[in-house]
């Protein structure tokens, strides 16, 4: 299993959106400790508790451009996943490492994925879907510029919310 660099990132240091590797996924499954923070994060259809290859096919590893965030030392700090919908840029399965939460980064990593799936796709907006019980998830999107709005297949819409933001 992966352990951790021991140093600290702040805020203040640079970091850098760039394209997933097997060894940030390996990291990134030591995130998740129950069924209930897999699902949040990776939607109804991933499963708990999962292997290494079931972990990588339920992300759609090869099929969805993925993105972490890293640390000018080299920490991973975040990981998103981005594809077109609807026209836009949609964002997914967007996750801060449990240690770096609370500090601003889910932000950044929103606005840096923003940035990234528009270059990717060409479009002007970007979207997401969340639960509405992620309250922290939500607010950090509101701030990302992110507001409700209506989608033309969504059936859960009493459970997840579908967010669409000009791009930035």
């Amino acid at each position: 299993m992966y352990c951790a660099p021991s140093s600290t990132v702040t805020r203040d240091q640079p970091v850098k959106l760039s394209g997933a590797t097997i060894d940030h996924i390996r990291e990134l499954m030591s995130w998740f400790d129950s069924e209930r923070a897999v699902r949040v994060w990776g939607g109804p259809k991933f499963h708990y508790p999962y292997s290494e290859e079931g972990f990588i096919s339920d992300l759609g590893w090869g099929r969805l451009s993925s993105a972490v965030l890293m640390s000018s030392n080299g920490q991973l700090i975040g990981f998103g996943q981005a594809y077109k919908k609807l026209n836009r840029g949609h964002l997914a399965r967007l996750i801060v490492s449990p240690r770096h939460r609370e500090q601003g980064y889910g932000r950044i990593l929103v606005k840096e994925m923003m940035r990234w799936a528009t270059e990717l796709f060409s479009c002007t907006e970007c979207s997401l879907f969340v639960y509405r019980d992620n309250e922290r998830a939500i607010q950090c999107y509101q701030a990302s510029g992110f507001c409700e709005a209506c989608h033309p297949e969504l059936e859960d819409s009493d459970v997840i919310q579908f967010m669409v933001a000009p791009a930035r």
